[in-house]
């Protein structure tokens, strides 16, 4: 089975955002180290590619919570029967009865079309059926007027440019769904969080062209705009990173449908896979994105590709760090099954644990600080990566950090210098990556 291949082809400039508490996980107090991708212009040799992970920290009990990546092959992606009911219901409540009724009549489908459509459910085509433009209209023959569905439903590809129309609907499912005081909502967080992503570029390979960059695609019901999926158009996949959708379309599972939604535009666009973004099983409102098959989670220490099979879920479940390249570097790879009855689980909790101040103040911390799991330590940063080398863009030049503040004296630990900054990104991402990254420092130091 073919892996999902890893973003390639661009260098990729990291902008440092420091610790954040994250609420949308309720009942999951963590911090996070956090990074955002500035731009993707310069070819790199040889195919070598970067890769981001977020690393978390739980603070409530000690325990690991590790934000993974999940990714789908969008050509051998099958509907589930719940998936497919989720699309056909939306379908038939954009037509209404009687716009059906009247299709029938005007514009019938034969015999051999009803058969194909019961017996195979091809998702780039059912996905759209209920898409304004996909709509056959033909005219009623007494008044000559085109037959129109109950809604007016429309998807489109826009820049990921700020508008005060979108910016209404953040604001709202911020409110709302993710229960944020007003004094945490604003137009410069909306800006920096969902509409500063990578630079847009037409892509041409192998005789097509491709959309690359940071895009909304923006979903309007009689005009007004119910939804937004934040993208991320690479050569190989469309990476998901935000949906925003409005409480009058809940009933609908836009997160399902924003979901098949993508992956069809994966297929279509020849991305072929779909990264489903940031996975934490503990959190019931992302379990929806484990019943898409074929995906794999993306191991936290080997970066390798897992498939998420019942038995990594099993494994999820039981234990809030999961990694089999170590279970396996370890020796104590089994079933998960046999997880809760013999040794080995108790051994691999051992292993697993770490300590955790609940008490510390993330902001006052350095990441070294907060035993995240498949971080380096400050003694292995020392010893594998020249963190004076790491290299950063000041005002578009690219210089190495170790030329830039009083290097020798500051302390790795202390994440307001330079020295911190380059050794916490160093110890998150590794030894390879770290000699390819690009640290984007904005303006003049």
């Amino acid at each position: 089975m073919q892996q999902p291949p890893a973003h390639g082809g661009y260098v990729s400039y990291m902008s440092p955002l420091g610790y954040q508490n994250n609420s949308f996980i309720v009942n999951h107090p963590r911090v996070s180290l956090r990074s955002a991708l500035a731009t993707l212009t310069t070819p790199l040799p040889n195919g070598k590619c970067i890769q981001f992970i977020t690393k978390d920290s739980s603070t409530e009990d000690g325990g690991g919570v590790t934000i993974v990546l999940l990714a789908l092959d969008g050509i051998a992606f099958k509907p589930q029967k719940d998936q497919r009911k989720a699309v056909n219901r939306f379908t038939d409540h954009i037509l209404g009865q009687e716009y059906k009724r009247l299709a029938a009549r005007l514009c019938p489908k034969s015999r051999e079309e009803k058969r194909r459509k019961k017996q195979n459910f091809d998702l780039c085509k059912r996905i759209h059926e209920a898409e304004y433009p996909t709509i056959k209209r033909p005219p009623v023959p007494k008044s000559g007027k085109p037959i129109e569905p109950a809604y007016k439903f429309e998807v489109s590809l826009e820049s990921d440019t700020y508008t005060e129309e979108k910016y209404a609907l953040f604001a709202n499912y911020q409110k709302v769904v993710h229960k944020e005081p007003p004094s945490r909502i604003s137009r410069a967080g909306f800006k920096s969080f969902l509409c500063s992503g990578m630079q847009r570029v037409l892509y041409k390979s192998d005789g097509h062209e491709q959309k690359i960059g940071s895009y909304h695609q923006c979903y309007r019901l009689d005009g007004r705009l119910v939804a937004i999926g934040v993208l991320d158009l690479m050569s190989d996949c469309v990476s998901s990173v935000y949906l925003i959708y409005h409480e009058s379309v809940s009933e609908w599972e836009f997160g399902k449908l924003s979901a098949l939604q993508e992956i069809a535009l994966a297929v279509e666009g020849q991305y072929r896979y779909y990264y489903m973004g940031y996975y934490i099983h503990s959190c019931i409102k992302m379990r929806y994105k484990a019943a898409f098959h074929p995906t794999y989670l993306l191991d936290p220490e080997s970066y390798n590709w897992d498939p998420l099979d019942h038995d990594l879920l099993a494994r999820l479940t039981i234990h809030k760090y999961v990694s089999l390249s170590r279970e396996r570097r370890l020796g104590i790879l089994v079933h998960a099954k046999e997880l809760e009855s013999n040794q080995a689980n108790k051994q691999l909790t051992s292993v697993n644990a770490h300590d955790s101040d609940s008490e510390s103040d993330p902001e006052s911390m350095s990441l070294f600080d907060m035993n995240m799991p498949g971080v380096m330590s400050p003694a292995e940063v020392m010893s594998q990566i020249p963190v004076a080398e790491v290299k950063a863009r000041v005002n578009n030049k690219t210089l190495h950090l170790g030329w830039l503040g009083d290097w020798e004296h500051d302390d790795m630990k202390d994440s307001s210098t330079l020295h911190g900054v380059a050794a916490e990104f160093a110890a998150c991402v590794g030894p390879s990556l770290a000699k390819e990254i690009f640290i984007d420092l904005g303006g003049s130091m």
